[in-house]
């Protein structure tokens, strides 16, 4: 049995502040996804839809960053109003740092990025690598900050349910089950992950936990550094990664909650590793989701 998402970290917007936010927005012009990589158009977005409704959009942005910082350092926002446009989207965003992508290349590679179960990443271990616990954009020199993401249609089925495990759990959970010393070489023995070839490629060396509380975790992205001449890990750390991968996918700690149409969920990249469960007949599904990544300010 999982943990379900707690009422403290949930937001409800009053229905008058998100008509007027949608309404703002649908003043705006319409922009493809591809303008959206400027930084002024997303900050000129930003201020055009606050400029309906300062005092209501500042508690919203307000009310997001408390909730974030902390536990679980996420929030689930029901009531928005989202525009097809994705200007409300930008909008509440752009607010906590500038919204970043990959090099545009559609389906994976856009700065609202459209979700689909369809394109998910097949995972040579199985399944699909949404399904595991992991950080986003663990395959750059610094993965992205925050991370927010709306359900536009779930899946018919039920399937595709979202999973959020924190830090404090995990480090909980790995001084219990695994041990002081175990933590500890998570803190201070580096791992080899894999670049992005668009970010450059190459290879970077951290570890998966840092005293400051902090974490960073893809299995498949520290598989393909292995992979590369002349990197390698001991059989110690290589099982200490086995067991930690272990620890956090069996632990009841993870938040299990179904997404709903119009919900958004905001997280902290650096605090939490998400997935979500499997979806049958993935690729004829008809769930959506919008993503957005933030570099914070």
């Amino acid at each position: 049995m999982l943990a379900p998402f707690p009422e403290s970290a949930r937001i409800n917007v009053p229905p008058a502040l998100a008509r007027d936010l949608f309404d703002g927005a649908e003043r705006l012009p319409l922009y493809d996804n591809q303008e959206f990589y400027s930084p002024a158009l997303q900050e000129q977005v930003r201020r055009d839809v606050r400029a309906v409704s300062p005092e209501g959009f500042d508690w919203l942005v307000g009310s997001i960053g408390e909730r974030v910082a902390r536990w679980p350092y996420c929030v689930l926002l029901g009531g928005l109003r989202f525009d097809e446009g994705n200007r409300v989207f930008v909008a509440v965003n752009r607010s906590f740092g500038e919204m970043v992508a990959l090099p545009y290349k559609k389906p994976r590679a856009q700065l609202v990025h459209y979700i689909q179960p369809a394109t998910d990443i097949h995972s040579p271990r199985g399944g699909r690598e949404s399904e595991r616990l992991h950080t986003d954009a663990a395959n750059w020199a610094v993965p992205i900050e925050l991370i927010s993401m709306v359900c536009v249609r779930p899946d018919r089925q039920g399937g595709g349910r979202s999973r959020v495990l924190d830090v404090d759990a995990v480090r909980d959970e790995v001084r219990s089950r695994l041990g002081d010393k175990t933590l500890e070489t998570l803190e201070t023995e580096p791992v080899p992950w894999r670049m992005s070839p668009l970010c450059g490629g190459g290879l970077r060396w951290r570890t998966v936990l840092t005293k400051s509380g902090r974490m960073c975790w893809r299995r498949d992205v520290i598989n393909l550094a292995l992979e590369l001449d002349g990197v390698g890990l001991s059989r110690e750390v290589l099982a200490l990664l086995d067991e930690f991968e272990r620890v956090i996918t069996g632990t009841a700690r993870t938040l299990d909650f179904l997404l709903g149409a119009g919900e958004m969920l905001f997280s902290d990249n650096t605090r939490t590793i998400h997935s979500r469960t499997p979806i049958v007949n993935a690729d004829a599904s008809n769930r959506l989701m919008i993503r957005s990544w933030i570099r914070a300010s």
